[in-house]
């Protein structure tokens, strides 16, 4: 794949994010992705034969950036344990945006392979990242010893599906992953500890 090939497929994915976020896969048109991305038709059938190979394409993308922005505060030796372990925790709030909660509901209930293949991305590379860092956290004594990482990921995710399945609006849909993120950690956290606070 040249470079020109790689600029044009990232314009797609780009634009298809933006475009599904918009209007939903269902009332998403392959038209749309060539209008938002300034591509051309023919182009971009040769890269994708239909709106949901660039679904995939664009949610493998976007779970690569988010994994390697994950993995980069994970291993930045320029800060503490405590600062690494929060801008972790504000990282992954920042990926469940409200804009993505419609979106997220329309594949779960509509095009449940997509959303397994989505699931499963993540669990191989998100939910690795965070588990290291909270093996790092029971290794220095920040978090209790019998912190389960695979149990804690799955408890989180459960949460976040039920957040984002509330008739609620944005603001307070995201207050209530902060309040839930906020019960977790008061769980984990080795009892006396005052460091890993985000406020």
């Amino acid at each position: 794949m040249d470079f020109a090939e790689k600029k044009n497929r990232l314009r797609v994915l780009l634009g298809a994010s933006r475009v599904f976020q918009r209007k939903g896969y269902a009332k998403t048109r392959m038209e749309d992705f060539v209008e938002e991305s300034k591509i051309g038709k023919k182009t971009l059938y040769e890269y994708y034969p239909n709106k949901e190979e660039v679904l995939k394409a664009a949610a493998d993308y976007r779970q690569n950036k988010a994994a390697f922005r994950l993995k980069r505060i994970r291993n930045n030796s320029a800060l503490d344990f405590s600062k690494r372990f929060v801008k972790m925790r504000k990282e992954l709030l920042d990926v469940c945006r409200p804009s993505h909660f419609a979106l997220w509901k329309e594949l779960q209930d509509q095009i449940p392979e997509i959303w397994r293949m989505v699931k499963a991305k993540r669990v191989q590379l998100i939910d690795t990242e965070i588990e290291s860092l909270l093996e790092e956290g029971k290794k220095l004594g920040e978090f209790r010893a019998d912190l389960r990482p695979d149990l804690f990921i799955m408890a989180l995710i459960a949460c976040s599906d039920a957040v984002y399945k509330w008739e609620q609006n944005p603001t307070e849909r995201r207050a209530n992953i902060s309040e839930l993120d906020n019960i977790f950690l008061y769980g984990i956290i080795r009892r006396g500890n005052e460091t890993l606070k985000s406020s």
